[in-house]
């Protein structure tokens, strides 16, 4: 085990308690891993939100960032933030799909598939979001704020993007989680589970012929270099939530959890607000880095959803009672937002 992460493991029940009164000159510290760098949108964002907390609190709580995945990998973090083995982390939302399989409402295919809808999704409080923060606070990871990470869009190897669903059967396509590989092999493609930090050495090697992504991760790790063509396919929604010990979060005083609230709902609105132009800076470099692009037709959109209906029914059957409340609430954005079929 790296010494990084021994000496965060061997100060965690250290960290969790707070000093003793007529302690007040040592900071409380918090820890925060993250698979991404800090140089990288959402590594930006938690450097925003440390700024924020240290000053806040005229440097009573020191906000520490453990980038690139040194302590603890995208698919550790909601189990090392809910056991106490580090106090803050960043982890992809589908991570929870294992504990809280309804997670998974944002990778049914097209129901939740444009900005708007995202938006409204996402917001706090709202019909979507709010018993997901719920049922992750119930197993001991609080959500303090959300990261947007993109639509997918679908990448081949080939100069040619890809159109209808039939230009992917019998490719290995880069998927990341259960729902997505659901949604890979409905395509007739085969599914390769491959994580965010090794997907270009998976491009490069040839163990896959494309894969899904956000145009985020297209510009961070530089895929255009390996694949060569890009489809808006804006299937599924890619967020990331940063959690906190719920343990921890309980110990704190009233005014501790509004200085936190308050200075992760600031980043969050700054993050979502700047996505657009973000994304648009994204694009630009893979087009100048040789990729095509296309957007689907009407036609072919109807195409990509025929192929894969059937998976909301999947999704449904795993996910519960809390599915079927999920996709209600998604159904009435749809409806409001005038994004029904």
């Amino acid at each position: 085990m790296p010494a990084a992460r021994l000496a965060v493991l061997a100060g965690a029940l250290v960290a969790l308690t707070w000093a003793a009164p007529g302690a007040e000159a040592a900071p409380r510290v918090l820890r925060a891993t993250i698979q991404l760098p800090l140089t990288s949108p959402l590594g930006a964002n938690l450097v925003a939100f440390k700024e924020r907390v240290e000053a806040a609190s005229a440097g009573a709580i020191k906000v520490e960032l453990y980038p690139s995945a040194q302590l603890f990998t995208d698919r550790e973090v909601p189990a090392a933030v809910a056991s106490g083995q580090i106090e803050m982390g960043v982890a992809s939302l589908a991570r929870f799909a294992g504990t809280i399989p309804a997670v998974d409402i944002f990778n049914v295919p097209f129901l939740l598939n444009t900005e708007a809808l995202v938006r409204a999704a996402t917001e706090p409080g709202s019909p979507v979001r709010d018993p997901l923060d719920q049922a992750m606070t119930a197993i001991g990871a609080r959500p303090l704020w959300w990261q947007p990470y993109g639509l997918s869009v679908m990448m081949l190897r080939g100069t040619e993007p890809p159109r209808l669903p039939a230009d992917l059967k019998g490719l290995k396509i880069r998927t990341y989680g259960k729902a997505l590989e659901g949604f890979v092999n409905a395509l007739g493609a085969a599914a390769t589970n491959v994580s965010g930090e090794r997907q270009y050495l998976a491009y490069e090697r040839g163990m896959v012929d494309g894969g899904m992504t956000g145009l985020f991760s297209v510009k961070e790790r530089k895929i255009y270099q390996v694949l060569h063509s890009l489809t808006f396919t804006n299937h599924s929604d890619i967020e990331f939530v940063v959690v906190i010990n719920e343990r921890l979060w309980q110990q704190l005083d009233d005014g501790e959890r509004e200085l936190l609230s308050q200075a992760a709902r600031a980043v969050e609105v700054e993050l979502r607000d700047d996505f657009a132009a973000l994304e648009a800076e994204a694009l630009e470099e893979a087009i100048a880095g040789g990729m095509a692009v296309h957007r689907l037709s009407e036609d072919e959109l109807a195409a990509w959803r025929r192929a894969t209906a059937p998976l909301e029914q999947a999704y449904l059957d795993e996910a519960g009672p809390l599915g079927v409340e999920l996709v209600a609430a998604a159904r009435r954005l749809r409806a409001e937002l005038g994004a029904d079929d």
